[in-house]
């Protein structure tokens, strides 16, 4: 093979890096991942900012849960050091177009540590998945080389996500009033593995480059806590990030706009043993421009928490859209239910939860079971 042949075939192959970062929607023949496959057209999938006791509560307890990455406000409950780590794994069953697979993925979404610096303020840090980014795909085509068509087929894996690392501050300006701030930095990484085969395998060989995308960004954040009566709170939180930069091999090689967010929450404490709550969020990813299947998303989530506060039962439903898809905006629906269990005199916390999605969108089909596990210690 010639030297110019080869030399084709290896920049081939750093286009298709390229086109992981820019996120081509051409449609791949054959999809794979470890994470919802609603997010390879796009920039990812979103990470769900919520503790266990959260997340099975249908994400409704998220923005009154200190320990839930959404909203800084909450914070001020905290009244000692205390600290709390996600983990999760899913199971996935896929149907793209008629072509069935099953996949198995675990995660740690989530991490918060807080505790108080003077009787009013609390500050908290940790991070969480904004966007995770492990997938793989397929696509056939046939290109033009020196005037004859040759099919090939370009394999592109990516592993990683874009991480965000915040640091929060909380403070009770009065006994039914608390407000906070956020400061997030975007960060984290993919490996990038781009390969390009040929039909003609007599006269074209296989050729294979590896790269690691960085990821870069800002962001802040602000919300309330307002306990209207003693059995009733109210929350409101926004969020606004900067452009998402991606760079491949030192260089810039995209930057994408990402949303603003801005949510509202009611939680009810029905009785001594009795609590619900319910929010609705937005977020405007349409403002994505450089990704032509983005779209605007509305999401509500509702759901309770029975029992004593050392062993609780909880369940909650949500509901909404998802950002990235061909046509109509992809639709998520999900039910899940949980128990927590205290220990060593209330200084520690165990949450286990069990979470069914249904993910459904043009030409694609997602059914998820996740079992989820948490632990929250105040030493």
């Amino acid at each position: 093979m010639s030297a110019s042949v080869r030399r084709f075939g290896g920049w081939a192959v750093r286009v298709g890096i390229v086109a992981v970062v820019f996120l081509t929607a051409q449609p791949p023949n054959r999809l794979s991942a470890q994470d919802s496959q609603f997010g390879i057209r796009g920039l990812g999938t979103p990470g769900k900012w919520e503790s266990v006791r959260a997340r099975t509560t249908g994400g409704a307890f998220a923005p009154f849960d200190a320990f839930s990455p959404l909203t800084d406000a909450v914070l001020a409950d905290v009244r000692r050091m205390s600290a709390s780590v996600t983990g999760g794994t899913s199971w996935r069953s896929i149907d793209a177009s008629g072509t069935q697979s099953s996949l198995r993925g675990t995660r740690f979404p989530a991490l918060v540590i807080a505790g108080p610096v003077t009787r009013r303020i609390v500050v908290g840090g940790g991070f969480s998945t904004y966007l995770d980014r492990s997938f793989g795909v397929v696509i056939q085509d046939t290109i033009n080389l020196r005037g004859v068509q040759q099919p090939v087929t370009d394999e592109i894996t990516s592993d990683g996500a874009v991480s965000d690392l915040r640091f929060a501050v909380a403070a009770r300006l009065h006994s039914r009033l608390a407000v906070g701030i956020g400061l997030h930095r975007l960060t984290g990484s993919t490996r990038v593995i781009a390969k390009r085969s040929f039909a003609d395998t007599a006269n074209y060989l296989t050729s294979t480059a590896r790269d690691e995308v960085a990821y870069g960004g800002t962001g802040g954040s602000a919300s309330l806590l307002l306990d209207v009566t003693s059995d009733v709170r109210v929350a409101g939180w926004f969020r606004a990030d900067s452009k998402l930069r991606a760079d491949v091999g030192g260089r810039t090689a995209a930057e994408n706009d990402l949303p603003l967010m801005y949510g509202a929450g009611l939680q009810w404490r029905a009785g001594a043993q009795a609590t619900v709550a319910g929010n609705v969020a937005w977020r405007n990813w349409g403002a994505v421009q450089s990704i032509t299947n983005a779209h605007d998303t509305f999401n509500w989530s509702l759901g309770a928490e029975i029992g004593s506060a050392a062993a609780p039962f909880r369940f909650g439903l949500r509901g909404g859209q998802l950002p990235f898809g061909v046509g109509k905006t992809p639709t998520e629906v999900g039910y899940s239910a949980g128990l927590g269990r205290q220990f060593a005199g209330g200084r520690g916390r165990l949450d286990i939860g069990l979470e069914r999605l249904q993910r459904g969108g043009t030409g694609l089909d997602e059914r998820v079971w996740t079992v989820l596990v948490g632990l929250t210690v105040r030493p």
